[in-house]
């Protein structure tokens, strides 16, 4: 590499490491001045990440904290609203979320939660925003069914939705299945012996690579879905039966065409058909032998 190439390198990153200083020593004047002030230089924020500009990300998910630091419940709604935009940069968005769930009561995160797991759910990089924010959230709705806080309703609600979450097809579940799954095991009963347990644990070692990491997690959980395994397929309950919205298992009798149920009908109407005319001129010849 040439003098020239050099200098222009160490130009690109002096620009960019003022920029990035420039933008925290904003966030940190920021932090000391009204909140109105606040939100109007997050909108600033905003409108750079939308387009394109992502050297202020940090900058921004900081703000996102300090405002809801300095405005607490007044901008809950502020807070959910960033939470879920589809345009929000993940980094800032796990910052809305988790000052959200902060502020939030139990019966506010087990509403916002089932919201949050459809977001970033393209590959387990995406949905990993979420390992600060869903812990967060459990950790508020545990409290608040420990204290009687959280209606039986609610719960049941949030554990079907949660149900739904682990067997979805389109969800990574390395990214949060081993949270769910304990907060599961804990509210939902028979949820340990389950099919549907087993079927997210089938599925989560099935999204497992070579890498070092997967290798560890591999090690971790076989126990697990070893257990799960061990239960005779009698015993392995189908919570289908008291969530029926729940998909199917992959282990299911592939299901027959409508068409085909059809033909199978008529097929078994016209076989009694048969039978029943048989029958009745088995009885008929019976009793014409009688007669003579």
């Amino acid at each position: 590499m040439n003098t020239r190439r050099i200098s222009c390198c160490l130009i690109v990153c002096t620009v960019i490491l003022y920029s990035a200083a420039v933008a925290a020593s904003q966030y940190a004047d920021y932090s000391r001045r009204p909140l109105s002030e606040m939100l109007e230089a997050y909108s600033r924020f905003e409108t750079n990440l939308q387009a394109g500009s992502n050297y202020n990300v940090g900058a921004a998910a900081a703000l996102m904290v300090a405002v809801g630091k300095k405005g607490g419940r007044e901008v809950f709604p502020f807070l959910g609203e960033k939470a879920l935009a589809p345009v929000t940069p993940a980094f800032v968005r796990a910052a809305a979320a988790e000052v959200y769930a902060s502020l939030a009561t139990g019966e506010e995160c087990a509403a916002f939660l089932p919201e949050i797991l459809k977001i970033g759910n393209q590959t387990v990089w995406t949905a990993g925003w979420r390992s600060s924010v869903l812990p967060a959230c459990l950790h508020k709705i545990d409290d608040a069914i420990a204290k009687g806080e959280l209606s039986d309703e609610t719960l049941n609600l949030l554990v079907g939705k949660l149900l739904a979450h682990t067997q979805s097809l389109s969800v990574p579940r390395l990214a949060d299945g081993d949270m769910i799954d304990r907060f599961l095991i804990q509210h939902c009963a028979d949820y340990a012996t389950s099919r549907q347990r087993l079927a997210m644990w089938t599925e989560y070692f099935d999204e497992l690579g070579d890498e070092s990491w997967e290798e560890d997690l591999r090690e971790k959980f076989t126990p697990t879905k070893e257990s799960l395994e061990a239960i005779p397929p009698r015993k392995r309950i189908d919570l289908r039966k008291r969530f029926p919205d729940l998909p199917p298992l992959p282990d299911d009798a592939p299901a027959r065409s409508p068409v085909k149920v059809a033909i199978a009908v008529v097929a078994g109407i016209v076989a009694l058909a048969v039978c029943a005319v048989a029958a009745w001129l088995a009885a008929r010849r019976r009793r014409v032998r009688e007669t003579t």
